[in-house]
This record gives structure tokens, C-alpha cells and sequence, in this order.
């Protein structure tokens, strides 16, 4: 998949969210809510505000968030495969994907996490070893973030687990690494400017990387079924021969 397939695949995505802007906005509206409803339940309920309530709230507010983020992948990716997809969708993949998303959220900040410290620790020590391992835990948050990017299409396209999710996202990264940093850039520019600009986190970040997400997911996927039929084609072949 070269670079000029991925910025199809990417204005493709652009077309579906406009396409389907109605049910773009509301999908996000309602991931932002019920994804950070422990936190807004803390940031504006006075009485709840301490700070044993506060390390709870975050807690909670990651298992919601990993949910409620399972629902928008489940419900834009029937949205690129065409199917009629009524707003109880979100519902069903909330359910259906509570504790995967909650624990790929989880396992992705928390990786995250041991890589930045790592950086800092090499950077505390300078040597010329820790100045080397400072670089490839670099390129590792790097590699966990653009890993992250398949892992929730992989559990809405496929009936697996987690690690095998993680597994599956790692080897698509190491196969297609252009195509995934060109994926990676344009979600970071994309994640910068609804921080910034506030509004599109509420009514559009969310869902619109969901179908990026997704599109980029089938479209690397046809690579692999096609391989998959060719070695098929031929272990028949050979059969009758």
C-alpha cells in the first residue's frame, strides 16, 4: 500500500464523515460524555470532590473510556461497510467490547508510560549506552502508538483477544511502516488540533479516527486475503497434480 493509496484511503475517510456528518457528530457527542463521565461526574458534583474520589474518578473514567471508544470503532466501521447502523449500535459495541477496550486503554497508557520513563531515565545518565537506548525507546512510543492505531479495528472486525489483537497490530506496523506513519501523522495532527480548538474532541475527533482507523484496516486486510487466496490457489494446484 504506497502512499498515494493511503491518501485515497484518507479522503475516503474525509467523504464518510462527511457523508454521515449526522451520525458522526452524535457517536462523538455521546463517546465524549460517556466515555468521561467519572471525571466530569468529579470536575462539576462539589461534594465529590476530594482526593481519594479523584484517583477513583481517573480509574473509572478508563474502563468508560475504553468502552464507550469500542462503541464508536464498532458502530463507524458498520458505517464503511455500508450496513444501516441506528445509534443503538454504540450500545451494543459498548457491551459487547467493555472490558477489551477497557483493558487495550489501560495497556496502552501504561506501555506508554514505561517508555517515557525509560526516556527520562537515559536521559539522567548520560553515557553513550544510555544515549543509544534513549533513541529506541524513541522509536518504541513511536511503534506502541502507531500499533495502537489496529488494535480496536482488529476487535471490531475480528472475534480475538486482546493480546492477539496487540499481536496482529504489531505485525501490520512492521509490514506497511509507511503507510502506518503516514496513518500516525495525520491522527496526531488531527488529535492536536481538536485539543486545541476544543470542539472537535466533543463532535468529531473520536468517530473520525474510528473510520480512519477502519478504512486503513480493510484496506490492508485485502492485501493479506488476496495472499492468502494465491497460497490457497496453489496448495490446490499441487494437490491435482
Amino acid at each position: 500500500m504506497g502512499l498515494g493509496q493511503s491518501w485515497r484511503t484518507f479522503v475516503t475517510a474525509l467523504k464518510l464523515s462527511y457523508e454521515h456528518i449526522g451520525k458522526v457528530m452524535l457517536t462523538n457527542l455521546i463517546w465524549f460524555f460517556a466515555g468521561f463521565a467519572p471525571f466530569l461526574a468529579f470536575s462539576y458534583l462539589t461534594f465529590l470532590q476530594n482526593d481519594l474520589i479523584f484517583i477513583i474518578a481517573i480509574i473509572a473514567t478508563f474502563f468508560t473510556l475504553g468502552g464507550a471508544t469500542a462503541g464508536v470503532q464498532y458502530r463507524m466501521n458498520r458505517v464503511i461497510l455500508g450496513e444501516d447502523t441506528p445509534l443503538v449500535d454504540m450500545w451494543e459495541g459498548f457491551k459487547r467490547y467493555f472490558v477489551k477496550g477497557a483493558s487495550v486503554m489501560t495497556m496502552g497508557l501504561l506501555g506508554f508510560l514505561i517508555l517515557v520513563f525509560n526516556i527520562w531515565f537515559s536521559q539522567n545518565y548520560p553515557s553513550t549506552l544510555f544515549l543509544i537506548l534513549s533513541g529506541i525507546w524513541i522509536w518504541g512510543i513511536i511503534f506502541w502508538l502507531s500499533m495502537h492505531q489496529f488494535v480496536f479495528p482488529f476487535l471490531a472486525n475480528q472475534n480475538i483477544g486482546v493480546f492477539q489483537a496487540l499481536k496482529k497490530s504489531s505485525l501490520i506496523v512492521l509490514d506497511n511502516p509507511l503507510t502506518v506513519l503516514f496513518m500516525l501523522v495525520f491522527s496526531v495532527i488531527i488529535v492536536v488540533l481538536s485539543l486545541v480548538l476544543a470542539a472537535p474532541l466533543l463532535i468529531f475527533m473520536a468517530s473520525f479516527l474510528a473510520l480512519l482507523q477502519n478504512c486503513f484496516y480493510h484496506e490492508l486486510m485485502v492485501k493479506y486475503e488476496v495472499a492468502e487466496k494465491d497460497n490457497t490457489d496453489d496448495g490446490e494446484w499441487e494437490d491435482k497434480e
